[in-house]
């Protein structure tokens, strides 16, 4: 496992009147190679686990592991930890700070203290991966960009570090309908060409279940739900008590289900919910020609 949480709980303003304990004996694991969603609704703790995973905040109880290693425990690296495994932020605006794109993409490799040569490589090669080619894109202002440009630039920077893996905190936050397609094309694209172990997280199933090899289901701090997409599905009814969207296709299934209550609510696709409906639509056709029979 890349990474893996045991019991931890967190405590966010620890000390103060407004302390909120944020994670609640959370134990999960996050498999490498995979895409992992960690899908809840606000205030579900998703953002907390994130920052916990970096070793950006430090569990009051419990342990954080990274290849098995307690990242709290002495010989193990934290900054070496944050090269290999890179973050991008709800608001982008968060991790622009340079004045133009290219200088921002290589804030990672001047921190390497890589060659000039090597570094122009990997940025150039970075802003082609999230599909901004580099000659045009370089000198252009960060503060003129687009809210989803400024989002592949924040994505660009941190794989110009070359990470093991990335951590997206709500990637389609703010988006429209087209743009989170291609969001979540790109991130399903770099997990690919790129070898990556991808973890992001949501309030919107419909927006991660063709794209998580695995879901996570939070809800005040705490694991209620694990498992593969269609396994987390099957308990729709548990998901929209927990205020969590649903994809359109399950949310069909689930209102079909006032029909044939034993109808499955774990379909990915239009195809599988055809197919679905054919087990009971030629026993309906029966029951009506019954009834209607004098």
């Amino acid at each position: 496992m890349l990474f893996e949480v045991k019991d931890v709980y967190y405590t966010r303003m620890r000390g103060t009147p407004f302390a909120v304990e944020a994670l609640k004996g959370c134990s999960l694991t996050i498999p490498e190679g995979k895409i992992t969603a960690i899908v809840g609704p606000t205030q579900a703790g998703k953002s907390t686990l994130l920052l916990t995973l970096l070793g950006l905040f430090r569990p009051s109880r419990g342990s954080v592991l990274f290849r098995g290693q307690d990242i709290h425990q002495a010989p193990f690296d934290l900054e070496a930890l944050r090269l290999r495994v890179g973050i991008v932020f709800q608001s982008p605006e968060a991790q622009l700070f340079e004045e133009t794109v290219g200088k921002d993409v290589s804030f990672g490799p001047r921190r390497k203290k890589l060659a000039p040569a090597q570094s122009r490589h990997l940025v150039q090669e970075s802003l082609e991966a999230v599909g901004l080619p580099y000659e045009e894109f370089r000198t252009r202002y960060t503060a003129s960009l687009s809210g989803g440009q400024k989002r592949r630039v924040a994505i660009a920077g941190v794989l110009a570090l070359e990470p093991e893996a990335i951590l997206f905190d709500e990637p389609t936050a703010g988006l429209d309908p087209q743009g989170r397609q291609e969001l979540l094309a790109l991130l399903q694209r770099l997990k690919t060409e790129h070898q990556l172990t991808i973890v992001l997280t949501s309030s919107s199933l419909a927006d991660v279940a063709m794209l998580a090899d695995q879901v996570i289901v939070l809800h005040e701090g705490r694991v209620v739900l694990s498992g593969s997409p269609r396994t987390v599905l099957a308990h729709a009814e548990e998901l929209l008590a927990l205020d969590i969207t649903l994809p359109e296709i399950t949310q069909i299934a689930l209102g079909l289900r006032s029909l044939w209550p034993a109808l499955r609510c774990d379909v990915l696709t239009l195809d599988e919910l055809e197919e679905e409906l054919v087990r009971f639509l030629p026993h309906a056709a029966s029951q009506e020609t019954q009834l209607s029979s004098p």
